[in-house]
C-alpha cells in the first residue's frame, strides 16, 4: 500500500468513527445543568503524558492529573490512533478523568498543529460517568519541559496541559 492510499484509508476510518460520535452527540440529553449545580458548562483541567511501554504500537497509554470542576484527581487515557499529514495530526483518544468530585470518560477527536504543538478538540462526547452524553470542546498545549513530575514519561519531560469544556446542546 502506498503512503497516499494508507493515509486515505486511515483518514476514512477516523472520519467514520467521528461520524458515529457526531450521531451520538446529536442525540445527547440536556444533562449538564441538571448534574452540574445548575451551570450550563463545566471546565476540567489536565496535565498528561505518554507512558506506553509498547510504543509506537497503538493504543498509547497516558497518565496524568486533573482538576477544575472534576476536582483534584488522576488522569488515564489512550491514544487510539493518529494520522499525520504535513504539519497536521488528527488524533482519536479516550480520556478518563478520575476527580475527587466527578469522574467520566470522553471520546475525543483532536487536531494538532505540529508547528505550534497545540491540540484542539474537533469532536468530543462524554461516553461514561458524570455528564454522560454531553459535548466536549477545548484543547491542550505541548510543554517541552513539564512543570510537574511525569513518572513513566516515555518522552522525557514533555507533557500536554489543557482544559476541556463540557456543555449541552
Amino acid at each position: 500500500m502506498n503512503n497516499v492510499s494508507g493515509f486515505l484509508q486511515a483518514t476514512f476510518g477516523l472520519a467514520l468513527a467521528a461520524g458515529i460520535a457526531a450521531m451520538a452527540i446529536s442525540m445527547a440529553p440536556d444533562v449538564v445543568s441538571a448534574q452540574n449545580d445548575g451551570k450550563s458548562k463545566a471546565d476540567v483541567t489536565f496535565t498528561k503524558w505518554v507512558t506506553d511501554t509498547n510504543f509506537p504500537a497503538f493504543p498509547w497509554d497516558m497518565q496524568g492529573v486533573v482538576g477544575g470542576d472534576a476536582g483534584p484527581g488522576t488522569f488515564t487515557g489512550e491514544v487510539v490512533n493518529q494520522v499525520t499529514q504535513g504539519t497536521t495530526t488528527v488524533i482519536h483518544a479516550l480520556y478518563h478523568f478520575n476527580g475527587q468530585t466527578h469522574s467520566f470518560t470522553a471520546d475525543l477527536f483532536i487536531t494538532k498543529d505540529e508547528t505550534t504543538g497545540h491540540g484542539e478538540v474537533t469532536l468530543g462526547v462524554v461516553t461514561n460517568g458524570w455528564l454522560m452524553g454531553s459535548k466536549v470542546t477545548g484543547g491542550w498545549d505541548t510543554l517541552a519541559t513539564c512543570d510537574i513530575a511525569t513518572p513513566g514519561n516515555i518522552f522525557g519531560a514533555t507533557c500536554f496541559k489543557g482544559t476541556l469544556e463540557i456543555s449541552h446542546f
